[in-house]
């Protein structure tokens, strides 16, 4: 861990410096928070990954994988539950001490027309010291970059926006799997000739893409559990929407990935996340959240309906920053056919042996992003120990 001071002279950092004034994080919660406001939106400013507040701990930010402790003190308890009375509501400390955790958006609003925008997740904790928090905050940018400038490969250019079908994007959490899907659907908002109607349901949305000027598409997003109480209400009412793509923002239960394989089988285009390491888990993944009682069935729908894998993790790159690097599949007909005469514990054999015929692995792009000079030897290295 390193102190503020520390950050090297080349970073960003050197052009932002957080002038803490001694003000309290938090004097009113949900009215007042001037210390938390100034920190949080000097810490996007800086392009911060995550942003940390734990009890008996310095409060700290992670950029580009360092982490970084602001020299203040340790928070206390009442300070930690002021943070999150203020972050979440009255009840938040309440329902952390419920053994509930908490998924919601912060936005500090700085002008009339311009906010900043936090996914806040928060979880109760045991320390030496007794009980505690442990709230991480992801800075969300203002619109995703475009899919160019997150160095997308062409492969995946062309596969991503099926007519019908499901594409799925996997990885570690804070891999840039939001970021991706995002790039995509501006992509999509953009493109001149097409006319789509997406509807994008996600705990919590990250981007909103209302302020994206399309030609002749649209987008409707809607917020679990602030709009709709749950995913299987959503996709109950957009059946009823005439849907041309639909965005599920995480397949992370039974009754998640049920609905989403039952879109992308109802003839709509159908995008989602989930946590996975690499193709080949993603395919067991997909088995795995399937509800038991369904798990045959919904199998082979999956199967049927598969048109793209990606699995993406971010890697410190030569500028500093940091860099994507991707493993993907693209389905044709005749690999949905193997997967569905396949049995399940089968699949991930089939898909690894599919991602080094006619896909990506990551040993491809690591050969890619070394012979691109996007990462150092050390850095693939590191990758390739991981991978194992």
């Amino acid at each position: 861990m390193l102190d503020l001071s520390d950050i090297g002279a080349a970073k960003p950092s050197d052009k932002l410096v957080w002038r803490d004034e001694g003000e309290r994080w938090v004097s009113q919660p949900r009215q007042h928070a001037p210390g938390l406001d100034s920190f949080m939106a000097w810490a996007h400013g800086l392009g911060a990954e995550e942003i940390k507040f734990k009890t008996w701990s310095q409060a700290q930010f992670t950029l580009y994988d360092d982490n970084y402790r602001i020299p203040r003190l340790p928070l206390d308890e009442a300070e930690a539950s002021l943070i999150v009375n203020h972050l979440y509501g009255a009840d938040g400390m309440a329902r952390l001490q419920g053994g509930h955790d908490f998924d919601v958006m912060y936005v500090i609003g700085l002008s009339r027309t311009e906010t900043l925008r936090f996914r806040v997740n928060a979880t109760s904790t045991v320390t030496s010291r007794g009980d505690g928090v442990d709230v991480s905050i992801r800075p969300v940018k203002d619109l995703p970059p475009p899919l160019e400038v997150q160095n997308v490969e062409p492969e995946i250019l062309e596969s991503y926006h099926p007519r019908e079908g499901l594409v799925m994007v996997s990885g570690a959490t804070g891999s840039g799997k939001s970021t991706l899907i995002g790039g995509m659907t501006v992509a999509k908002l953009l493109d001149p000739n097409k006319h789509r109607n997406i509807l994008e349901c996600a705990a919590p949305i990250e981007f909103l893409l209302d302020r994206v000027k399309s030609p002749h598409s649209s987008i409707s997003q809607s917020e679990i559990p602030r709009n709709l109480k749950s995913f299987e209400a959503f996709m109950r009412g957009a059946m009823r929407r005439h849907p041309t793509d639909i965005i599920v923002g995480e397949c992370r239960d039974g009754v998640t990935m049920k609905e989403t394989i039952n879109a992308a089988i109802s003839g709509h285009s159908t995008i989602t996340t989930t946590h996975a390491k690499n193709v080949a888990a993603t395919m067991q993944r997909i088995a795995v959240l399937c509800p038991l009682e369904e798990r045959e069935s919904l199998t082979v729908a999956a199967a049927q309906s598969l048109h793209l894998i990606v699995n993406q993790r971010l890697v410190k790159s030569t500028d500093g920053k940091r860099t994507a690097l991707r493993e993907f599949l693209a389905f044709d007909e005749k690999l949905r056919a193997r997967l569905t005469d396949a049995p399940v514990d089968q699949w991930p054999r089939v898909t690894r042996e599919a991602v080094e015929t006619q896909g990506q692995s990551y040993e491809r792009a690591i050969e890619i992003a070394l012979r691109e000079e996007r990462i150092t030897k050390e850095a693939a290295d590191d990758v390739r120990r991981e991978l194992k």
